[in-house]
């Protein structure tokens, strides 16, 4: 159907354009009179339906001067005259030196009355006389050319007859262009025919130039609204231009409007506008056309057609015809407006060629600029006047670029309605997969889970240190993964509507909590500061309390993301029966064109600043579609460089909303909601025996929380001691054995997390696990990511069940982790006990030959020692001080005997002093020092043995005056790379040992002094 309708329009531009042309040449004889030997007679025409008519035919010429009609000289140049055809140029009849002459008409008329006649152009200055009176001008007409000025308008001239004919004279001069005379025709007719003539074309020009002006505000805005597209641009400038173009020639609507300017400066308005307008058409071809277009052909185009713009418009900066003709000046413009127009024709044709998308409208549009152009060339090369038909032409190429442009237009429409489309059901199958994805990955992340869980028990076995570490940061990078599967899941459910939503009458309060328990996890409190400007005492929401919680959490954690200095501020006030959240900060802002990206699901602002961005871009998500099913509305506003302001809405609570009680989904013991209720004192530290062997210090400042967990611990069999400050509780932990922490985050002076931190200085989280008690649930990633020391968190308020859950996994986990430091000790034991017995033993034959009384007297150590250390059924790897003390006199008694005045012994022992220590730790060491250092000298030496009690460790110091160790053999014992038993197990099992510290000194001839710190048994 399109194909069928192009052909139609092409058939018709084609047919018009020929049917035109033969119509208005003179191929066709014409109906109406011709003026003969200077005489015209139209006495039989009537001029109805407002007919004019040409004054076309012989006219009288009278070359080289100029008769004054007022009297009848013209028999005096008689022999002057001369008839030439009008319309038609008089370069036959006139010479160079006298441009310049007269031209007369006798007109006979049907009556008499009131005429007028339209001037188009006569070259190129006249005056019009009608029976003797001056009825019209255009310049100034003279036979000197210094009198002489331009101008060629078309103008109205009309006149009063008193009888039925008519004499029309016309003075005509050209001096600066050789080429003039009655060069168009010149129309005549009653004046009331020329007037609605003349108001006909005018209102067909203020048409055209209206739908100049309106295609070039139509594009003009398409242009500005996207700035995409700069052929939009360039057809707008040229449709702007060439409407103005149209108001300076034919009716001359820019003269009606402004009178001012005149015929000179009009013209050189239309020189300027005709250029103008070119160029932009050309840019306008360059951007739309622009894999057909040769840039440098057009960029040298463009530079030519600003030539005459520059030096032929109103702004001219040097007059050209001061020195140039005024022929070559015109040649130039042709030629180059020619060159332009053939190259445009050129583009069009090759983008048909090429079959450019939209070719059936290039059809049409090469057809009437080929017809267009064929026109101005007869009128050029022939003087032919074609009147509108140009103009016709034109608009109508005009509007097929335009319909061009408009098909490009719907076809990107299209084609992004098809993305659309398309991207719409990819992000369904996005959405169907990251579910089915998640659902599949939760599975085996479950087993995995479970499976780590139970191995950290202790269900197969104890593990080593290592092992131990390296499990549990599977099972912690497990939980992160099993959030983020979650966080998918979550996602999912709320874009289908499946999200679990209980709202309930909700006071501010919440509010409090949560920016108090984030102002914590601000990466730096001295740069960032959150502020709570927020009253409690404002009406009460009806929202979920956990969605609330989430959506505060999630805004909050976007700023502190993106502000490194400054404030974050939390507002709420009460509009339109809403309360209108405000998060605002001082970060780094966000670019105009994120605003309404930043809301959909996996989006996230690119952060130059920070490359190591973590997250899904689910956050704000989640909070737009969570504060959406609360009823209320999120908004954003962002300036680059200065912060970020998010605005939230939440629905009040009406009066029937208040009264209805919330349904209470957690489970308490009946006693603690009285307790919770009833206005008693409470007095800490309070200690409650259980029947099992764990021991549980729980801390929280809220004495109703604090009573309320110690009831679930004590219904869990647990010995519990409770206190209700972060100080108390360090006291606590460093007097008596805590097996087990629970913390709650937000206290006063010393919070949770400091008191987390201060734990993990001295135990780690093996030795002493630690629950964090929070508010909004939402700080697990952080927890983690900040390294504080937590163990797990649990949300306010508890869950028996789940602190059930994670209180046994997590003592499990300790017993777990004690037995496997026990086995490890273990293996160290029966490594040495072999070679001590083996030294001993040594000993004690050797003293058989030389003395029986010793040897009875070893034989008595000896037997001391495997009646008190070598317990088989207990098998026994840690021990007290005091034992591993007894061993080493044991020991020592012996080797005195061995070495007699050889050896000495000192001993420093602080009675006071009491450690839990690794069974044969100071005992090879004092072996070590015996037969490496004083054995190898030939006098012998001392053996000194200290222990100290230093604040609440223990310092042992074993020193002797042996023969030293050298500097590469001290390097190679620190660093393990010795395989000397006597040393190497002492201090690998002190590594084991948390809180411990071994240190080496020795020089070569002078002896060695070992020094030992072991934290101190509590009382």
């Amino acid at each position: 159907m399109e194909r069928k309708v192009t052909l139609f329009l092409t058939a018709f531009v084609i047919l018009f354009t020929v049917v035109y042309v033969i119509n208005v040449s003179d191929w066709k004889d014409s109906e109406l009179p011709k003026s003969n030997k200077g005489l015209l007679d139209v006495s039989h025409l009537t001029f109805t339906n407002n007919q004019v008519i040409t004054l076309d035919g012989e006219w009288e010429f009278y070359p080289g001067v100029l008769i004054d009609p007022e009297s009848d000289k013209f028999a005096l140049y008689e022999e002057q005259r001369q008839y030439i055809t009008v319309p038609g140029k008089w370069d036959d009849h006139i010479s160079a030196e006298k441009p310049f002459g007269t031209y007369r008409l006798i007109i006979n008329t049907p009556f008499s009355g009131n005429f007028g006649m339209k001037i188009n152009m006569i070259g190129y200055s006249s005056k019009i006389f009608a029976n003797g009176s001056v009825i019209g001008s255009s310049g100034q007409v003279s036979e000197h050319e210094k009198d002489y000025i331009f101008g060629n308008a078309s103008y109205n001239a009309f006149i009063h007859s008193d009888s039925n004919q008519l004499e029309l004279v016309i003075h005509v001069s050209s001096h600066q262009v050789t080429t003039g005379g009655i060069l168009r025709h010149i129309k005549f007719g009653p004046a009331d025919n020329i007037l609605a003539n003349r108001d006909l074309f005018k209102i067909l020009d203020a048409m055209v130039f209206s739908g100049y002006l309106i295609l070039a505000l139509m594009y003009i805005v398409t242009y500005l609204q996207q700035r995409k597209n700069l052929y939009e641009l360039y057809f707008s400038l040229f449709c702007f231009i060439q409407g103005f173009y149209t108001a300076a020639i034919n009716e001359r609507l820019l003269l009606l409007v402004f009178p001012e300017i005149g015929e000179r400066l009009l013209l050189q308005w239309q020189l300027m506008t005709i250029h103008l307008s070119m160029l932009f058409f050309l840019l306008f071809m360059y951007s739309f056309f622009i894999e057909y277009v040769n840039k440098k052909m057009t960029t040298a185009l463009c530079f030519l057609l600003l030539i005459p713009v520059i030096f032929l418009g109103p702004f001219r900066p040097i007059q050209l015809s001061d020195f140039f003709p005024l022929i070559y000046l015109q040649i130039f413009v042709v030629v180059v407006i020619g060159i332009a127009y053939c190259y445009i024709l050129f583009i069009l044709i090759k983008a048909y060629r090429n079959k450019m998308e939209g070719s059936l409208y290039i059809i049409n549009v090469v057809v009437s600029y080929a017809c267009y152009g064929t026109l101005l060339g007869v009128n050029l090369l022939f003087e032919v006047e074609f009147g509108g038909a140009p103009l016709f032409l034109f608009l109508f190429m005009i509007f097929g670029l335009s319909s061009l442009m408009s098909y490009r237009s719907q076809q990107a429409f299209k084609k992004v309605d098809e993305l659309t489309k398309e991207l719409l059901h990819f992000d369904s199958l996005k959405d169907d997969f990251l579910v089915k994805t998640s659902h599949e990955l939760r599975t085996p992340l479950h087993v995995i889970l479970n499976l780590s869980k139970s191995i950290l028990e202790g269900f197969l076995g104890p593990l080593k240190k290592e092992q131990q570490e390296s499990l549990l940061l599977i099972h912690n990078v497990g939980r992160r993964l099993a959030t983020l599967v979650e966080n998918l899941l979550d996602a999912g459910n709320i874009k289908r509507g499946e999200i679990h939503n209980e709202p309930a009458p909700t006071s501010l309060q919440v509010v409090g909590d949560i920016i108090a328990e984030m102002s914590y996890l601000l990466p730096d409190r001295q740069s960032v500061k959150i502020i709570n400007r927020t009253d409690p005492s404002l009406p009460l929401m009806y929202v979920d309390e956990n969605r609330l919680k989430q959506i505060l959490f999630n805004l909050i954690h976007n700023s502190i993301k993106y502000t490194k200095q400054g404030v974050i501020t939390v507002t709420a006030e009460v509009q339109n029966n809403h309360m209108q959240f405000s998060v605002e900060d001082t970060g780094i802002g966000i670019d105009e064109e994120n605003l309404t990206r930043i809301f959909s699901s996996f989006y996230q602002v690119k952060n130059h600043h920070d490359r190591n961005q973590i997250g899904l871009g689910l956050g704000l998500s989640i909070t737009k579609e969570l504060v959406e099913l609360s009823g209320g509305s999120i908004s954003v506003t962002s300036t680059r460089g200065e912060g970020s302001c998010f605005t939230f809405t939440i629905p009040l609570a009406e009066d029937g909303q208040k009264n209805n009680d919330r349904t209470e989904k957690t489970v308490a013991l009946p006693q603690v909601a009285a307790a919770e209720q009833l206005p008693v004192q409470y007095h800490f530290p309070q200690s409650i025996a259980g029947e099992k062997d764990y021991t549980i210090l729980i801390v929280d400042d809220e004495h109703p929380n604090l009573k309320i967990l110690m009831d679930m611990i004590v219904s869990l069999g647990y010995t519990v001691i409770a206190v209700d400050n972060g100080q108390a509780a360090l006291e606590v932990i460093h007097e008596q054995e805590i097996d087990l922490v629970i913390l709650d985050l937000m206290m006063p002076n010393l919070s949770g997390f400091d008191v987390c931190q201060q734990l993990r200085k001295e135990f780690d989280l093996f030795d002493l696990p630690v629950i964090v008690l929070t508010a909004s649930g939402q700080l697990t990633d952080l927890i983690h990511s900040l390294q504080i020391g937590a163990n797990e968190f649990l949300q306010k308020p508890i869950i028996l069940d789940e602190l059930k859950a994670r209180v046994e996994f997590l003592l499990s986990m300790k017993k777990s982790a004690k037995d496997a430091l026990v086995n490890e000790l273990t293996m160290y034991y029966s490594q040495i006990k072999p070679h001590f017995l083996y030294n001993t033993l040594n000993t004690i034959i050797g003293l058989t030959f030389t003395d029986t009384k010793q040897t009875r007297e070893a034989l008595v150590h000896l037997a001391t020692y495997f009646r008190a250390k070598l317990d088989f059924t207990s098998y026994r790897s840690i021990v007290r001080l005091e034992d591993e003390i007894e061993l080493v006199q044991s020991y020592l008694e012996i080797e005195k005997i061995r070495f007699d005045e050889r050896l000495q012994v000192e001993y420093d022992i602080d009675d006071t002093a009491d450690a839990i220590i690794p069974l044969m730790i100071i005992q090879p060491l004092i072996e070590n020092a015996v037969q490496h250092g004083i054995a190898m000298k030939e006098n012998g030496g001392i053996v000194k043995l200290s222990i100290d009690k230093v604040g609440d460790q223990v310092k042992i110091v074993i020193e002797d005056n042996g023969v030293g160790i050298s500097k590469q053999k001290q390097l190679e014992l620190m660093k393990g790379r010795n395989s000397r038993v006597g040393f190497t197990n002492p201090f690998k099992k002190l590594k084991l040992i948390k809180r411990s510290s071994f240190t080496l000194e020795s020089e070569e001839g002078v002896g060695t002094k070992i020094t030992i710190l072991l934290p101190g048994v509590k009382e």
